[in-house]
């Protein structure tokens, strides 16, 4: 099965309500979880890679929080997943150079490029404002 981890899903769900509260509005870390459903503990370390990417901002102190680094239709949702969950491979042969001894016998390294080539393309089409439309 090819999917998201939990970070993946719970990092996509938190960053939607950002987009919900408003690009410029601060909101705790404890809101989020609440309203989301997802563990504080792991939501702070989810965030991590996003201040890191640049995706989010944080600040410390009565009147921190974290909210959204740009304007929501300057992200996109392969920024969002690359941040959590690494860059996108659907095998491990299109992330290292030669990982596979079968490479140049195996009619399923062009289907896995084209495959994961074709799903980048979406997700990188998609920006966050996206995300609130149902």
């Amino acid at each position: 099965m090819i999917r998201l981890t939990k970070a993946g899903e719970y990092g996509l769900r938190a960053i939607r309500y950002l987009v919900e509260t408003g690009d410029q509005k601060r909101v705790s870390i404890g809101d989020i979880s609440v309203d989301k459903n997802i563990p504080e503990p792991f939501l702070r370390k989810l965030f991590k890679p996003l201040v890191q990417q640049g995706i989010i901002n944080s600040t410390r102190g009565v009147s921190g929080g974290v909210r959204l680094a740009r304007a929501p239709e300057e992200i996109t949702v392969l920024e969002v997943v690359e941040a959590l969950e690494g860059p996108l491979a659907l095998n491990e042969c299109l992330l290292v150079d030669n990982a596979c001894e079968f490479m140049s016998e195996c009619g399923m390294h062009d289907i896995w490029d084209e495959a994961q080539a074709a799903m980048a393309r979406v997700l990188k089409s998609k920006n966050l404002t996206q995300l609130t439309i149902k």
